[in-house]
């Protein structure tokens, strides 16, 4: 399942320190957001200037439920967001025993995250969750009234009685 390959060159060891921190800072990110710290200005930009989520939006809280041991809640702010953590996880772990051993390892989910049918598999997944949720919401009407107060609203608006 796992093999130990050739040694790690001193840039191979600078490219996984960066890669731990960008598998590591989501998952540390939730704790402290747990603990009451916040990063100011830190919200969707998209959800913000439109109103209408993106395929992430949800993320976050999901990953903050997840750190508390809630699934179950995390499930309801992101269906994938378990799965999404769990990958943080497993990339953190991989990349440090990567550089503990100073060696690459090969994996079996290696090769299958590098294949591009795989990956096409997970943006779809994701796209038509996004679809899904995005159906939802406007059905609700919740999707129209999110838009009509948005900012990109009260400026088209603002645009159209300028004409």
């Amino acid at each position: 399942m796992f093999e130990f390959s050739d040694a790690l060159s001193t840039s191979d060891r600078r490219i996984r320190w960066g890669f731990l921190g960008g598998a590591i800072a989501p998952i540390a990110g939730a704790y402290l957001y747990n603990q009451g710290y916040r990063v100011p200005l830190l919200q969707c930009p998209i959800l913000h200037l439109t109103g209408i989520p993106c395929p992430t939006c949800g993320m976050t809280r999901s990953f903050m439920a997840i750190a508390q041991g809630d699934f179950g809640l995390a499930i309801q702010h992101h269906l994938l967001g378990p799965i999404v953590f769990a990958g943080f996880v497993g990339v953190a772990i991989h990349i440090a025993v990567e550089l503990l051993a100073a060696r690459r390892i090969r994996a079996v989910y290696a090769a299958m995250v590098s294949d591009h049918r795989f990956l096409l598999l997970c943006l779809v997944t994701a796209l038509s969750y996004h679809a899904w949720r995005l159906y939802g919401l406007a059905n609700s009407g919740n999707l129209y009234t999110a838009f009509a107060q948005s900012p990109l609203a009260n400026l088209l608006g603002a645009a159209a009685n300028l004409t």
